[in-house]
């Protein structure tokens, strides 16, 4: 087997029990419940395969969705920011965007703040819209989402700073 998929299986293994066994019992004021996942998404290299992503996207999400009997919610949140995923990189970085390491390296911070938060905050609105599915709860589903994105992008950033200076 090829080390680097080695290292990605075994990087996604970790993010993913940690999701299941630390961060899904965390409820901060029964409002916040990080998911630490996404940043296997952030960080995803663009020189792999789309529907490699889009297969992780759906797999981590069924799993995440059989742990926590959310129906699908995250199924559809994670396959969604998959898919959405290259053109919110375009967006965020411009020209660097087809290159490896551009969004770890050499890039500004706005750039890195921006990606990171787009992917985050896609992902709660879809997420909660989902999870109360009434447009009635429509401020209950934005302040979830606001809420929990703000400390699933403060973990997920400092995580991210953690592997990266590695």
């Amino acid at each position: 087997m090829n080390r680097e998929l080695l290292r990605n299986i075994s990087f996604y293994a970790i993010i993913l029990a940690l999701q299941l066994l630390i961060f899904n019992q965390f409820k901060l004021f029964d409002l916040v419940t990080p998911f630490i996942y996404l940043i296997i998404f952030i960080h995803y290299r663009i020189s792999y395969d789309k529907t490699a992503l889009l297969l992780i996207g759906f797999l981590i999400g069924f799993i995440i969705d059989l742990s926590m009997q959310t129906y699908g919610c995250h199924t559809f949140s994670t396959i969604t920011i998959c898919y959405l995923r290259s053109n919110i990189e375009k967006s965020s970085f411009g020209v660097n965007a087809n290159l490896p390491l551009a969004m770890i390296k050499g890039t500004p911070l706005l750039s890195r703040v921006s990606f990171f938060l787009s992917l985050i905050i896609i992902h709660s609105i879809l997420y909660y819209l989902f999870i109360f599915f009434n447009i009635s709860l429509l401020s209950t589903i934005f302040l979830y989402a606001f809420v929990n994105s703000i400390a699933t992008f403060i973990i997920v950033w400092i995580i991210s700073g953690l592997i990266s200076n590695r």
